[in-house]
């Protein structure tokens, strides 16, 4: 009988040094997914972020050629006389988009949009 129980005390101080080991492993397991959980974490935002800057690099583009789109005019031919007085139409018959801008003068249209008058009337 006394031999059974010195077994049954091995058998029960070998399974807590089992458990005891696996605890320990199981908690530097999840010390180790934790950080890298936090990694990726970290590296997921920095991604965002970059992100974030190249999306608003590429709108200020986007906004900077809107502003100057048609913002150049064309070259005058050599001996025109530009008219002040000549009634421009912004919006002609179905035509090259080229000749349509040449129609355009930004000079009322800036007044127009200053002043929120008609540069026509």
């Amino acid at each position: 009988m006394t031999k059974l129980r010195r077994h049954i005390d091995e058998m029960r101080a070998s399974v807590t040094q089992t458990a005891t080991g696996e605890q320990s492993l199981v908690k530097s397991l999840g010390d180790a997914l934790n950080h890298v959980d936090q990694q990726l974490l970290r590296d997921l935002r920095k991604v965002a972020t970059e992100h974030e800057a190249r999306r608003a690099v590429i709108f200020n583009e986007l906004q900077a050629l809107a502003c100057n789109i048609g913002v150049f005019q064309p070259p005058q031919e050599i001996g025109a006389i530009p008219q002040q007085n000549e009634a421009h139409s912004y919006f002609p018959a179905v035509g090259d988009w080229r000749q349509a801008t040449m129609n355009l003068n930004y000079q009322d249209e800036f007044e127009y949009h200053l002043n929120g008058k008609d540069p026509q009337h």
